[in-house]
């Protein structure tokens, strides 16, 4: 969860650059860091959907449609 600074502090990412009041932080490992100084969390890409019927296409190439 980010929120917004309210304390002066030090950012424990690698940038080393202080984190003043008003900043979006979130606590990662009970550390404070800056939200642009962490990676993102890993998201699967989107899987294809089919033209017809509109729903993701399974890993066998079924879909909704399909019968």
């Amino acid at each position: 969860m980010t929120f917004t600074a309210r304390y002066d502090g030090t950012c424990a990412a690698e940038c080393g650059d202080r984190i003043h009041p008003g900043d979006h932080v979130r606590y990662v490992d009970d550390q404070l860091v800056h939200v642009g100084c962490f990676p993102k969390d890993d998201e699967p890409e989107p899987r294809p959907t089919c033209p017809n019927c509109f729903t993701e296409i399974a890993l066998n190439g079924a879909c909704s449609c399909a019968s």
